[in-house]
């Protein structure tokens, strides 16, 4: 990554972002205290582009994970580039994988379950309501009594600027120069990010190994076992409609010999 192209990166930039909070639980703590408006949280555990597996089916990638020391909540922050209507979908999945992590032994009451927040920060106003914050909670059709199950799905206006908190920090994640950035402790993580990933080896001209280098071919490799998955996936379900044409086997046989669910084969049978 040449001297050039770093200088042109923002908060906004996946990668960038990931190697600019890896290891950096202070930068998580002032993006929570910006957008849920919490100023104290003592973060206990801290994790960039952590990896939650589902079995045999899609698993996600958390751009920034953390744990709240004093009530154990959980936070997940996603930086998001794309105006998606399946965002909304998404968060929810993302939600669901976080709380199938919850540790809660046997005869342990479920009021051990801890809150959890799912947060993007999307480039966008996904909604279009021209609101710095979106924040989503369980609440009953009829009355609109909140159901206080911990469950929180929040989204952040990337195109607000505002003057206030929440403007001034988006203002922040598109702003490449640092002198510009409002806040400093931001504006030292993007300096020092990028300092370290500009330093070259003397002689070979190659650059040394840096987190931000690491974060990218993390995310490549990532993206190879991702378009592997897909392939196997592709080929399971092609040997399904083969099976299925040939008119022998039934639809559950077929389930149990391709490890696809019966419902699949199902809508595969029907030409879905």
């Amino acid at each position: 990554m040449r001297k050039y192209d770093l200088d042109q990166m923002c908060l906004f930039d996946d990668a960038f972002f990931a190697a600019c909070f890896r290891g950096h639980p202070e930068c998580t703590r002032e993006l929570l205290k910006v957008i849920l408006g919490i100023p104290n949280i003592r973060i206990i555990k801290h994790r960039v582009q952590n990896h939650l597996s589902n079995n045999k089916n899609r698993g996600v990638r958390l751009d920034v994970f953390a744990v709240n020391e004093d009530d154990k909540t959980v936070y997940d922050i996603e930086v998001e580039n794309t105006n998606s209507r399946s965002l909304p979908l998404r968060a929810r999945y993302y939600s669901a994988l976080i709380d199938s992590r919850a540790t809660i032994k046997q005869r342990q009451d479920y009021s051990e379950l801890p809150k959890s927040f799912v947060i993007f920060i999307c480039k966008d106003d996904i909604m279009k309501k021209q609101r710095p914050v979106y924040w989503y909670t369980r609440k009953c059709n009829d009355s609109f009594e909140e159901l206080y199950d911990g469950t929180n799905i929040v989204f952040v206006n990337g195109s607000y600027r505002g003057d206030d908190a929440v403007g001034r920090l988006m203002s922040d994640f598109t702003q490449i120069d640092t002198d510009k950035i409002n806040n400093r402790l931001l504006a030292r993580r993007i300096t020092e990010t990028r300092a370290e990933a500009e330093r070259l080896k003397k002689g070979d001209n190659k650059m040394i190994v840096t987190e931000f280098d690491k974060v990218l071919m993390q995310e490549r490799a990532e993206g190879r076992e991702e378009g592997r998955e897909e392939g196997r996936e592709e080929g399971v379900i092609d040997m399904a409609r083969r099976m299925l044409a040939g008119g022998k086997l039934s639809v559950e046989e077929i389930a149990e010999y391709s490890s696809l669910p019966v419902e699949r084969v199902r809508d595969l049978a029907k030409g879905a």
